[in-house]
């Protein structure tokens, strides 16, 4: 029992050592500016696609008589 619980003890401290990271790291440092510009485009664009996707939705289910 004591064998076990030692290895869990030495289990649990290894995976929380292994866990911690220096802290937060900067994704976007190594991005160009263009590249930026692109995502936020994209992002702009699925947005503005998934609001039209609602809207259809929407429209369905009025047309739908409720049971």
């Amino acid at each position: 029992m004591k064998k076990y619980f030692a290895l869990l003890m030495c289990g649990a401290c290894l995976s929380l050592s292994l866990g911690c990271d220096e802290g937060p790291s900067n994704v976007v440092g190594s991005a160009s500016e263009s590249d930026i510009d692109e995502y936020n485009r994209m992002l702009q664009e699925s947005q503005a696609q998934m609001a039209e996707a609602d809207e259809a939705m929407a429209k369905e289910m009025k047309k739908k008589p409720q049971r």
